[in-house]
C-alpha cells in the first residue's frame, strides 16, 4: 500500500493543470479560498482538488447511467474565442502576439470554453516564457471572450454581410460576447509559478 501512495505521488499534476481538468469536466467552481488562495500549500491545494475532482466524476458517471443518457446524442455547440490583454502601459484590451490567442472550440457552454481556453493559454505562456518576457509585466492581466459561432453570425451578417465570421470580427462590430473569463496578475503568476514547480 505504501509503495503504491509513493508511485502515485510521483505522478500528481499541478493544480493549474488540475484546474483545467475540472474545467473539462464542466466541473462548477471551487471553493477559491480552499484552492486559489496565495497562502494555501501546494498540497492542500492539490488535495482539495483531486477530493473535489472525483466527486464529480463519481456524480457525472451516475448522471451518465440515467435511462436513455447513453443513447441522447452529445449536445455540444461551436464556439469563437479570443484571448487578450491589458497592462498599466496600455488602454484597453489588445491583441496577443502569438496564434495561440484565438480558435474556435466546441463545448456545451461558452463559459466552459472560457475557463478552458484560458488556463491553457496560461501554461503556453508558462511553458514558453522565455519568448514573451518582454511583454509579461507585473501588471499583466487576461481576459477570454466567446461567442456562440451561429448567433454571433447572425448579427454580423445584418452589420457587415461581407465580412468573416471569426472572433476578432465579432469583437470589431461590437457584438457582446456570450462569455467573459479574466485572470488578474497575480492569479496568472501563480498558475505560471505552479506549472514551472516540479
Amino acid at each position: 500500500m505504501t509503495s503504491d501512495l509513493i508511485d502515485v505521488r510521483k505522478r500528481l499534476i499541478s493544480p493549474c493543470r488540475l484546474h483545467q481538468v475540472a474545467a473539462l469536466l464542466n466541473m462548477p467552481h471551487l471553493d477559491e479560498t480552499t484552492t486559489n488562495h496565495d497562502n494555501t500549500p501546494r498540497a492542500r491545494q492539490q488535495m482539495a482538488l483531486y477530493t473535489g475532482i472525483a466527486d464529480w466524476a463519481r456524480l457525472s458517471a451516475q448522471a451518465a447511467e440515467l435511462p436513455d443518457a447513453s443513447d441522447a446524442q452529445e449536445t455540444t455547440e461551436q464556439f469563437t474565442y479570443l484571448i487578450e490583454y491589458t497592462d498599466q502601459h496600455t488602454k484597453g484590451w489588445c491583441q496577443l502576439p502569438t496564434e495561440h490567442s484565438h480558435g474556435n472550440a466546441r463545448a456545451e457552454t461558452a463559459e466552459t470554453v472560457a475557463q478552458t481556453v484560458l488556463p491553457r493559454y496560461i501554461a503556453h505562456l508558462a511553458e514558453h516564457r522565455d519568448d514573451y518576457q518582454l511583454w509579461l509585466t507585473d501588471s499583466f492581466t487576461l481576459q477570454a471572450s466567446v461567442w456562440h459561432l451561429n448567433s454571433a453570425e447572425r448579427e454580423r451578417r445584418g452589420r457587415r454581410p461581407n465580412w468573416a465570421s471569426t472572433a476578432h470580427t465579432f469583437k470589431e462590430v461590437l457584438i457582446p460576447p456570450h462569455a467573459i473569463e479574466i485572470r488578474t496578475p497575480s492569479q496568472i503568476r501563480r498558475i505560471m509559478d505552479h506549472h514551472d514547480a516540479p
